[in-house]
């Protein structure tokens, strides 16, 4: 298990680093950044579900969504 999280996680990053320099060099910051985010989230979210732990999305997605449905209600 050890062995294939450490090789998904070698490359995943491998894959990554090609493609944000890839949006570095044509000058696209902001999208390298976003990038870099989304796929070190799912470096994490990957390498949890190889070694078979459970994760609830309803929680984040709640945290995120309740306000916004609290703003439209209101009005």
């Amino acid at each position: 298990m050890i062995l294939q999280i450490s090789t998904f996680v070698i490359l995943t990053l491998g894959w990554s680093c090609y493609r944000v320099q890839m949006f570095l060099n044509k000058k696209q910051l902001k999208v390298a950044v976003v990038y870099s985010c989304l796929m070190g989230l799912c470096m994490i979210l990957g390498s949890l579900l190889f070694a078979h732990v459970h994760i609830s999305i309803t929680a984040p997605v709640r945290f995120i969504f309740e306000p916004i449905g609290k703003i439209i209600l209101k009005q």
